[in-house]
């Protein structure tokens, strides 16, 4: 700025004094000097802003318009002077009205065209070298289990992050009193060792935390705003509160969906019988993912293995539910496997 109000000031003295030397009234010929020198001086600034802004490739689409219409202009000019050979009165205006409207169509014209051509070239160099966002890991992620086999098959692109507080979360889990949350644990700590060993996973453990919030769940959010980041999990709430704050969620559930199911009706499981249902007579288990097995009338075989048919497979974003009944000959089964 500084610089701009001294070369307006360094011209407006140099018309003053151009036009006191040249002119006979030296006080009317300095101010008209001054003031052309000015509006010399503002146009150039002027120009220089809106020119030193644009890319190279559309400055030179500009220039190239510039010429076109100024050959155009010429050419025009000259038939002009052809169709008007006896009125010479009109010639030079007309000349240069053809002249500013060609000169500007042709520049308007050539910064449009180069300004989109630039804009296409860049989207598509941005499509080309575009690099996969980060995937954050979460508990529920990592003890499902399925993570590991997307990693192992490319379909999980982009580094695979795991927060520091998360593994704290599996540790805890694994070290729990409860021995179905520490089998749960351990395979998540299993898990993560797996998908560390794959060549082709780039695994960063990020030790960001955020000692103000104590939820794991919050502190995943603020982490994945902070890194522009995916989130991975199958916890259906992260998974609601992530998406209403801007965040996007995989979740191994989703896919699932979009694949086959684990279990089919008719094929056979052994479980583990933890607790009663909310149902009268029933039994709930779990698989090693997590899955909920839920066995009609089996109140009776609590804490304790049984072989049981699937009957029906429920599949949505919080999870699968398997629904099952207890094989004929559960009795003989359970005095063999105790």
């Amino acid at each position: 700025m500084i610089i701009q109000s001294l070369f307006v000031l360094a011209s407006m003295i140099f018309g003053i004094a151009l036009g006191m030397k040249y002119g006979t009234d030296s006080t009317v010929y300095g101010l008209l000097g001054a003031g052309l020198m000015l509006s010399l001086s503002t146009s150039l600034i002027w120009l220089e802003r809106k020119v030193f802004p644009l890319r190279p490739v559309e400055t030179l689409g500009g220039l190239a318009g510039f010429s076109i219409g100024l050959c155009l202009s010429s050419i025009t000019s000259m038939v002009s002077q052809q169709i008007f050979p006896h009125s010479p009165d009109i010639t030079p205006p007309l000349t240069f009205a053809i002249l500013i409207g060609f000169c500007y169509m042709g520049t308007t014209l050539g910064l449009r065209l180069s300004k989109t051509l630039s804009l296409r070239t860049e989207a598509d160099t941005d499509q080309a070298t575009r690099t996969p966002q980060p995937k954050i890991l979460d508990t529920s992620a990592i003890i499902d289990g399925r993570i590991a086999d997307l990693c192992q098959t490319g379909f999980l692109e982009g580094p695979v992050i795991v927060p520091q507080f998360v593994l704290f979360e599996l540790q805890r889990i694994s070290d729990s009193s409860d021995s179905h949350k520490r089998i749960r644990g351990k395979r998540g700590l299993d898990v993560l060792q797996t998908i560390q060993e794959m060549e082709s996973v780039d695994v960063h453990i990020v030790h960001d935390d955020f000692p103000q919030i104590q939820e794991v769940d919050s502190k995943l959010v603020e982490l994945a705003k902070q890194l522009n980041a995916k989130l991975v999990t199958t916890d259906m709430n992260l998974n609601k509160v992530a998406s209403l704050q801007g965040i996007q969620v995989l979740n191994a559930n989703d896919l699932s969906n979009a694949i086959r199911p684990v279990a089919i009706p008719g094929e056979s499981l052994r479980v583990f019988l933890l607790r009663e249902g909310k149902e009268a007579g029933q039994g709930v288990a779990h698989l090693d993912d997590g899955t909920m097995v839920v066995v009609d009338h089996a109140k009776r075989w609590i804490g304790k293995h049984v072989e049981v048919v699937v009957t029906s497979v429920i599949q949505t974003s919080a999870g699968r539910m398997i629904f099952s009944s207890l094989r004929e000959n559960t009795k003989r089964l359970q005095a063999s496997f105790g």
